[in-house]
């Protein structure tokens, strides 16, 4: 009796140790983790940075003369494969431009990528021709959503760290991309390399619901230094789905690196766009009013990453300015590539007289806003298109500017939406929006991507055109 009246403190004291421990444990975690994900801009320099007038073109790369903006849609995994099976076959693609022959891949300027697209266009933009040897079995092939799982579950200090209010589960993603995909490399890694594409990767802010890139110029307006942003946490912000992955959060240090305004930001709009968009941009210049930004999902605010060129061109003034605003000289073919993954609602899952469920209900509350956003801005897009190319072909003989006098615009249109066999467009915009796809899945996107864009009208013009051009005698001048 004596024996267990003496263990029985013993256990309660140990008891009391743990509890301690584990409180201080949940005090420290919320106290110390508070990870700062970006660092200031000492001082503001026009020309420093990740912005595309430090991407300069090349004979052999990238020119000016065929200028390619490709967007990469959200959609998970789906999404990722589309665009890499797109960027596959333009560099299958054999052409000869200004008397070089090379791949229509190399002539790829800009992608605006965004959620699943992001992945694809932020690793070629990295690595670039690698991407055709080890992305599939780095990224693709991978259940990205079990490793992810097994991160958070399986490590007690993640448990600890996830406690705080300042640490999320897109923080731990960020971490496994980097190490796993990125291999620690920063913006500043893809200035350097002083080659394109310039990659716009896409997050959605939170308190405007407007599209936040990862670009110097976007974070000039912050007094941030891009260039020592990993690239995962762009990546990991821009497929922060909610729900699912939690915000990532930037400081704003505005007013502290001298940062003077461009004109255009101060300039009357002549469009609501471009009102818009000047003033969600003047937002991030009071940091009393928004110390951080809070950043979600791309596809929110753009699922399809056209919408960037729409506002943008509003923003700047004209298709002429928007261009001026890159560096661009010259341009004789200027070509929007879409490429989207969009999904497509199952009407058999509402077939029944039940209250549809809280994940459905949750599920629902994301596609069907993300669903019909898109299908406006690529009809938008069209139309602008097309409007741009009366605007060219309408300009007085002589004139002097960015676009060349034979300039012409093309719209390539590489998107699920455009399989001609419905029951195969069926299939793939029912393979889930997840980051874990089938060796069957893959396979099937891969071959739809490349089918895709040979059957495109106006991809088929363009190729055309640049062998008309090629034959021309002056092709080379």
């Amino acid at each position: 009796m004596t024996g267990a009246s003496r263990e029985i403190p013993s256990i309660g004291r140990l008891a009391s140790a743990w509890l301690f421990i584990g409180f201080m444990s949940f005090v420290t975690g919320c106290e110390y983790v508070r990870p700062t994900m970006n660092a200031p801009l000492v001082q503001y320099d026009a020309d420093y940075g990740y912005r595309s007038t430090n991407l300069p073109p090349s004979k052999t790369g990238s020119t000016d003369g065929l200028f390619i903006v490709s967007s990469f849609s959200g959609g998970g995994a789906r999404a990722s494969a589309l665009s890499y099976g797109v960027l596959r076959e333009l560099a299958r693609t054999p052409i000869r431009w200004d008397g070089v022959d090379k791949r229509l891949v190399d002539e790829l300027n800009i992608i605006n990528a965004l959620s699943g697209g992001s992945f694809t266009a932020a690793y070629y933009a990295l690595y670039g021709d690698r991407i055709f040897h080890d992305f599939e079995y780095r990224f693709l092939r991978k259940d990205w959503e079990s490793e992810l799982r097994s991160r958070i579950f399986r490590s007690p200090s993640n448990w600890l760290r996830l406690w705080s209010p300042y640490f999320g589960r897109t923080h731990v993603f960020s971490e496994l991309l980097d190490e796993a995909l990125f291999d620690g490399h920063t913006f500043g890694d893809l200035v350097a390399q002083r080659r394109r594409p310039m990659v716009f990767i896409h997050a959605s802010d939170m308190a405007t619901l407007s599209r936040f890139e990862f670009n110097q110029r976007q974070f000039d307006l912050l007094c941030s230094d891009l260039s020592q942003l990993p690239i995962s946490v762009a990546t990991a912000s821009s497929a922060a789905l909610p729900l699912v992955l939690s915000p990532i959060s930037m400081t704003n240090y505005a007013g502290q690196c001298g940062y003077i305004p461009p004109a255009v930001l101060q300039e009357e709009k002549a469009t609501a766009w471009g009102r818009q968009r000047a003033n969600e941009l003047r937002s991030y210049l009071d940091p009393k009013k928004r110390p951080y930004i809070h950043l979600l999902d791309g596809g929110l605010s753009d699922n399809i990453g056209m919408r960037a060129v729409l506002e943008n061109t509003a923003y700047v003034g004209d298709l002429e300015s928007t261009f001026q605003s890159l560096g661009a000289k010259k341009i004789r073919k200027l070509v929007y590539l879409m490429v989207s993954a969009e999904t497509t609602p199952d009407p058999d899952q509402y077939m029944f007289n039940e209250i549809p469920g809280l994940m459905r209900v949750s599920r629902a509350l994301v596609d069907i806003p993300i669903n019909r956003y898109s299908t406006d801005t690529a009809e938008l897009m069209r139309q602008a298109v097309s409007q741009w190319r009366r605007e060219l072909r309408q300009r007085p003989p002589g004139t002097d500017g960015i676009f060349a006098p034979d300039a012409d615009i093309y719209f390539i249109n590489a998107s699920l939406s455009e399989v001609a066999d419905l029951e195969e467009q069926a299939h793939l915009m029912n393979i889930p929006t997840n980051l874990a796809l089938t060796d069957e899945e893959l396979d099937h996107l891969l071959l739809a991507a490349s089918r895709l864009l040979r059957n495109d009208k106006e991809f088929q013009r363009l190729l055309r055109d640049l062998e008309a051009d090629a034959a021309a005698p002056s092709a080379s001048k």
